[in-house]
C-alpha cells in the first residue's frame, strides 16, 4: 500500500465529527484545496452548517484590522491589514484589477476615450468575511460584494428607483441570516408606489422631506423600498461612516445639535436616540464607536478645551431599561486618556482603539487592565478609516453558495 493510501485509510476511518472539528479550525486558502480531495469533504466545505462554524471557531478568533488609507499627495487608496499577532506591519491586500476595470464607468472609458473616468472606492463596511466597496465618479455609484479570502466578488445589481443618496452602510442580521446593504435617501420617483411627488412635497412642507431607505438582501439579492419619517433636508450631514449591530443601522446626523438615526433592517422602521448628555458649557466631539461595545450601540465624547490632560468618555446604551433610545439609557463605561485629532473610536475583540486624524495616531486600550498597550504612530497615510475583518467562506452570491473552481468527481 502506498504512503498516499495510507494517509487516506487513516483519514476514512476518523469519525465525521473529529474531521469536521479539524477542518473549522483551518484557514480558507486550506479549505478551498481541501475541498477537491472527495466529494464528502467537498458536501462538508460546501454546506450551510459548516461555513458559520468555520467563521465562529476559526475566523473569530484570528480578526484583523482592515486599514483603508489615503496618500497624498499621490492622491491614491489603498487597503491594509494589521494582524492580531502584530500590529506593526501592515500586510497590503491586493484589490483584483477586474474588480476596479469591470466597473460601468471604465468601460464607458474605454468605448469614449475623451471621457475621463475619476474613480475612486471607499470601503463602506465589513462583516463576517465580506467587503462591500463602492466604486463612483461623477457619473455615478456602484457597489460590490468582495471576499478577498475566496477571491470572489459580486457587482449589487442596481435598484429600479432613482435614488438621491445621503448615507449608506453594510452589515449582517444574525437572526435573519442576511447581509443587508442599506441607502438612505430621498427618492425622486416611484411608479411602483403611491406617493406624494417629493418636488410638491418640498414645495408644500417647505424644507421637510420623507425619509426613504433601500435595503438590498443578500440571501434574496433583491431590493426592498421602506417610507418612514420626515426629517428636515438641509439641517444635516452624516458625520463617519454608519455602525451595524444585530440587524441595526446607526447614523450619526450633525445639524442644529448631533442626533443618531436608527434603521431596523427586520422591521424596516426608523427611530430617533438622542446622545448622552454632555456639559453644554465644554466644546465637546462625539463619534460612534465602530462595533459597538458588548452587541450594544456605543459612543465617545471628547472635550477639546485646550487643556493638557483630556480623557475620552465612552458610553453605552443600556438595553436592560424601557427606555432605549432615550438620555436616561445611557451608561458610562469607561474613560481613555487621548491627546490629539479624534476620528474614530472602534473595537476589536476586547480592545478599544482610537483612531487620530490629522496625528496619525493608533492607540489600543485595555479596558480591563485600563492599560494603553499600543500607540503607533502611522507614517505611510495622510489619512485613514479602520474596520474589523476575519476571512471566511461566505460566498458573495447568497447562501448555499460557496463558489468552487471545479466540484470533485
Amino acid at each position: 500500500m502506498s504512503g498516499g493510501n495510507k494517509v487516506d485509510g487513516s483519514v476514512s476511518i476518523l469519525p465525521e465529527e473529529i474531521i469536521t472539528e479539524i477542518l473549522t479550525r483551518l484557514p480558507v486558502k486550506s479549505l478551498l484545496r481541501f475541498k477537491l480531495v472527495s466529494k464528502d469533504w467537498y458536501s462538508l466545505i460546501t454546506s450551510p452548517e459548516f461555513i458559520p462554524a468555520h467563521l465562529h471557531k476559526y475566523s473569530t478568533q484570528k480578526s484583523s484590522i482592515l486599514l483603508r488609507g489615503f496618500r497624498w499627495p499621490e492622491h491614491s487608496s489603498t487597503l491594509s491589514f494589521l494582524h492580531r499577532k502584530d500590529t506593526t506591519t501592515f500586510h497590503s491586500l491586493h484589490i483584483p484589477q477586474s474588480l476596479m476595470y469591470n466597473h460601468t464607468f471604465m468601460r464607458n472609458y474605454f468605448l469614449n476615450p475623451q471621457i475621463s473616468p475619476n474613480l475612486s472606492f471607499i470601503l463602506i463596511g465589513s462583516s463576517g468575511g465580506l467587503l462591500c466597496i463602492k466604486l463612483c465618479d461623477y457619473h455615478g455609484i456602484d457597489y460590490v460584494l468582495w471576499n478577498p479570502a475566496t477571491r470572489k466578488f459580486k457587482y449589487v445589481k442596481h435598484p429600479q428607483q432613482d435614488f438621491q443618496l445621503l448615507m449608506d452602510g453594510f452589515g449582517h442580521n444574525g437572526k435573519m441570516n442576511d447581509y443587508m446593504l442599506v441607502k438612505i435617501g430621498r427618492l425622486f420617483h416611484s411608479p411602483n408606489f403611491d406617493a406624494v411627488d417629493d418636488d410638491q412635497l418640498y414645495e408644500k412642507e417647505e424644507r421637510d422631506f420623507v425619509l426613504r431607505a433601500l435595503v438590498y438582501s443578500w440571501r434574496t439579492d433583491s431590493w426592498r423600498l421602506v417610507y418612514d419619517c420626515r426629517i428636515l433636508a438641509d439641517d444635516f450631514c452624516s458625520r463617519g461612516q454608519a455602525v451595524s449591530l444585530k440587524g441595526e443601522f446607526y447614523w450619526h446626523l450633525d445639524g442644529l445639535r448631533d442626533i443618531i438615526l436608527a434603521f431596523d433592517t427586520a422591521k424596516h422602521v426608523f427611530r430617533w436616540i438622542n446622545f448622552p448628555p454632555w456639559n453644554q458649557s465644554t466644546l465637546v466631539e462625539v463619534r460612534l464607536v465602530s462595533g459597538g461595545i458588548k452587541d450594544s450601540l456605543a459612543c465617545c465624547v471628547f472635550p477639546y478645551d485646550g487643556s493638557t490632560s483630556i480623557t475620552m468618555d465612552i458610553w453605552v446604551v443600556d438595553e436592560s431599561g424601557s427606555g432605549v433610545g432615550n438620555e436616561e439609557s445611557w451608561t458610562k463605561f469607561l474613560s481613555i486618556p487621548f491627546l490629539g485629532t479624534l476620528h474614530q473610536v472602534f473595537t476589536w475583540g476586547d480592545k478599544v482603539i482610537v483612531n487620530g486624524k490629522r496625528d496619525g495616531h493608533i492607540l489600543i486600550y485595555d479596558p480591563i487592565s485600563h492599560e494603553i498597550i499600543y500607540d503607533f504612530l502611522n507614517p505611510y497615510f495622510s489619512s485613514y478609516h479602520l474596520d474589523g475583518y476575519v476571512e471566511s467562506l461566505v460566498s458573495v452570491d447568497g447562501p448555499n453558495n460557496l463558489e468552487a473552481e471545479h466540484a470533485p468527481v
